[in-house]
């Protein structure tokens, strides 16, 4: 059965294809992310927006009923979706399902283990080697290269949506739109400090993130300068997990969800919910417990 005859199926359909159907998948996925600017601009419907994932395909399960429920819904995904978890594969599968049924409301970011020099060691290589075999390195290379052409940062209303963080040294979110696709070893700086920069509360400018080793951590100074400069109310990221899922920053216009629980010492999980008009809420996920939200 090919991609196209998915199309009235559901995202979990994919979960028993072969490797020629798998590339096929990927080979449906790329124009679309292509395809989309870096900077993604969303202006209408709700959204529900999921955090690090890494592997947890139990809770994208999950997520999913709690999105399917809400018919006019966008959803969109802030990155890391591989490496560390036990199915990363079938995770990154059906997100990539999803985009294909759902185009115009799923949305795919692109985080910093969406690149090989991340992934190559915390799992995902791996996992393509064990499933795929001979063919594991052509696979692995074909899903790096996809990974390459999701968008960085994505503008929902006044709020921007990105895995790490702000970026130092730019005069205008144009050039978070100018990003050239395909950047496969993130060799971009402004790309790069998107995909790793961290929120801090321990300084207020931008200083060498000590904790990763590459890039920055940004304070409240420059936060709120960036905001200010750019006509932004507020940014939702993701890229560190805490024990409740989330933590706000500065007076609470970062936001920061991480999505999958149990990752680390019994950590809850969230997902954010932005409504049309572009506030702000938080959600549970709850594997194995009712989706009725609530909402409708």
């Amino acid at each position: 059965m090919s991609v196209a005859a998915h199309t009235v199926a559901e995202p979990d359909s994919f979960m028993t294809t072969t490797v020629p159907q798998m590339r096929e998948l990927i080979q449906k996925v790329r124009p679309l992310v292509e395809n989309e600017p870096s900077l993604i601009k969303v202006e209408a419907g709700p959204s529900y927006v999921v955090g690090d994932l890494h592997g947890d395909f139990e809770a994208l399960k999950y997520i999913y009923r709690v999105w399917k429920k809400k018919k006019a819904a966008n959803i969109i995904f802030l990155g890391d979706y591989v490496d560390r978890g036990s199915q990363q594969l079938e995770t990154i599968n059906f997100v990539l399902a999803m985009k294909v049924l759902f185009p115009d409301r799923v949305f795919l970011l692109r985080g910093n283990h969406e690149t090989p020099s991340v992934n190559s060691y915390y799992g995902f290589s791996s996992a393509c080697r064990e499933r795929f075999q001979l063919q594991a390195k052509k696979m692995y290379n074909e899903y790096n290269v996809l990974f390459s052409y999701f968008s960085p940062a994505l503008l929902f209303k006044r709020i921007l949506l990105l895995h790490g963080g702000i970026p130092k040294g730019i005069s205008r979110l144009q050039e978070i739109a100018d990003l050239k696709k395909g950047d496969l070893n993130v060799d971009t700086m402004i790309l790069g400090q998107i995909l790793w920069n961290d929120p801090s509360e321990r300084h207020p400018g931008f200083e060498f993130n000590w904790a990763r080793g590459i890039h920055y951590t940004y304070g409240e100074k420059v936060f709120t300068d960036f905001l200010e400069t750019h006509h932004v109310d507020g940014v939702v990221r993701g890229h560190e997990v805490f024990s409740e899922g989330y933590k706000y920053f500065f007076d609470d216009r970062l936001l920061s969800i991480f999505s999958s629980p149990d990752y680390e010492m019994g950590n809850r999980a969230k997902i954010a919910y932005l409504s049309g008009d572009g506030k702000l809420s938080l959600m549970d996920v709850e594997v194995g417990q009712s989706t009725d939200t609530g909402r409708g």
